[in-house]
């Protein structure tokens, strides 16, 4: 953790920060306070409400972090060249050390460690009824575990920081846990959380109890547990009456920030508020730092469809992802935006290449076609969108169901099938029909599949069904399948080594300082 932030912790302990936040309980007020603070459980969601807010920073979920992990997969990649370096060496596999997207997002999620333990550790300390106080804890182990989980999978060794403490030498002596360790305290956060939170949340950017089993199914399909990670994603389709889940029945609804309230198929997101940026809506940043910028880096340079500005291309899909993917799922329809109007006219990718730094391929469709409510946009470029980063759906689940029963019965079943094949369904429609699901294709998973041929089919369907939702990095890392993503004949002709290129490089300033932490290999 950085000495600047801990410090920033001691000058912090007797003030509130005043940070935003939309459909929390209460404004989140107190991000760090003394000891005596956490009086009511109403204070100590204050604490977990600052968490919250420092999650949706521009450092952290609100561009930094995704942009990261959506660049090192194979699906897109660097398309404005003149994007800052720091982006273009994640996307390319050249991250030195001090690598500035680390920088951002490496201390603002210890940040928000910090936040939700002090929270934690003050509501452990009230002597109340544990029914009145273990929802509220539990919401914060959630967030806790959710912020270990991205930074173990990207850094390996961490350090895991499951206490509060206001020292600053103590950031400089932490040492390093194991990786296994670390799985271990995330794991035993989400229990908890599965134990004490609601069956149905106040609002889908609040953790439940299918929210954390989900995540559990998660961690244990990482770990190659498949016994466990079919366990929690079955828990979870058992009781989906109960915790409110169902596949969407349209699939691009997922994406459209207009509609009113959150699908039932979203698990847990990240939530935004359109044109809360700043009293200067032009103002890059403004005065609110948890704003969304997804769809800026994504959009189209020169697109005059929307009244609040063109995108910047920064992050656009690989030629071959578009062009590989069957034109006959209705998902492709949904992912992509192949035309834009530019002066005053239509134009169709293939001639993006007349107007000036547009980058001539399809872009990503998810973040920057269907921004909001019209008149709640502000922020040039779209950056202060309504869109929320949706971190975990249900179709998701049912492939983890799909994906660890084939692993544990060496083998796909009917289950495991059925799993498939419902995700699948909705793939199959006209774009704009208002037919429904009309057409053959995507088939049903075909007989006789051996578990390896299952295996490589689920993957694909996540590859597909999860395009840009900024997972396929880790799908990657897991089955250790760099070297045919990146290597000769992959989508993306990156020089990846296997030796490093797993990983990320940890902040070197910090292991600098910290003698007990160890830079990654071959950085």
């Amino acid at each position: 953790m950085k000495l600047t932030y801990i410090k920033s912790i001691l000058l912090l302990i007797s003030m509130f920060l005043v940070l935003s936040c939309e459909d929390l309980d209460e404004n989140p007020i107190g991000l760090l306070a003394p000891e005596g603070f956490y009086e009511t459980p109403g204070d100590v969601q204050v604490g977990i409400n600052g968490g919250y807010s420092i999650m949706g920073h521009e450092a952290l979920w609100g561009r930094k972090l995704p942009l990261s992990i959506l660049l090192r997969g194979d699906m897109a990649t660097i398309g404005d060249m003149g994007t800052p370096s720091r982006r273009i060496e994640v996307d390319e596999m050249n991250m030195g050390v001090s690598n500035g997207m680390v920088r951002a997002f490496w201390p603002k999620g210890y940040e928000a460690i910090a936040a939700l333990n002090y929270a934690i550790e003050g509501g452990e300390t009230l002597d109340i009824a544990e029914e009145e106080i273990n929802p509220i804890i539990a919401e914060g182990r959630f967030l806790r575990a959710f912020i270990h989980y991205h930074f173990v999978r990207l850094f390996g060794e961490i350090p895991y920081i499951d206490f509060a403490f206001s020292d600053p030498d103590l950031a400089y002596t932490l040492p390093q846990s194991s990786v296994e360790d670390v799985y271990a305290g995330i794991i035993e956060d989400l229990q908890y959380a599965k134990q004490w939170l609601p069956d149905v949340p106040v609002s889908r950017d609040r953790p439940g109890k299918g929210t954390a089993a989900s995540f559990l199914a998660s961690v244990h399909l990482t770990r190659e547990n498949w016994d466990l990670a079919y366990q929690e994603a079955k828990y979870v389709i058992d009781n989906s009456g109960a915790f409110q889940y169902n596949l969407e029945g349209e699939f691009a609804d997922l994406f459209d920030a207009s509609l009113p309230a959150s699908s039932n198929e979203v698990i847990w997101e990240i939530n935004f508020i359109g044109g809360d940026a700043s009293t200067n809506p032009g103002a890059l940043g403004g005065t609110n730092a948890a704003i969304d910028y997804m769809a800026p880096v994504t959009g189209i340079i020169g697109d005059e469809r929307f009244d609040f500005g063109a995108g910047w291309s920064v992050a656009v899909p690989s030629i071959a992802v578009f062009n590989d993917w069957d034109a006959r799922d209705y998902r492709k329809a949904v992912s992509f935006d192949t035309v834009m109007v530019n002066g005053g006219a239509e134009v169709l990718y293939t001639d993006w290449g007349s107007i000036p730094s547009a980058i001539p391929r399809p872009h990503i469709a998810k973040y920057f076609r269907a921004q909001g409510q019209a008149g709640t946009i502000a922020g040039s470029n779209g950056r202060d969108s309504e869109n929320d980063y949706i971190l975990m759906r249900y179709a998701e689940i049912l492939l983890i169901a799909a994906e660890a029963m084939n692993e544990m019965e060496q083998g796909p079943n009917a289950e495991a099938e059925d799993y498939v094949n419902q995700v699948r369904s909705r793939a199959r429609r006209e774009l704009d029909s208002d037919v429904g699901n009309d057409r053959t294709f995507p088939e049903n998973v075909p007989s006789g599949l051996d578990v390896n041929g299952f295996r490589e089919l689920v993957l694909e369907e996540r590859r597909l069904e999860l395009a840009f939702e900024c997972g396929r990095w880790y799908d990657i890392q897991r089955k250790r399948m760099g070297q045919e993503a990146f290597g000769a004949g992959g989508l993306e002709q990156h020089a990846f080594n296997p030796a490093r290129d797993y990983l990320f490089p940890k902040l070197q300033e910090d292991v600098d300082r910290n003698p007990n932490l160890d830079q990654n290999a071959n950085y």
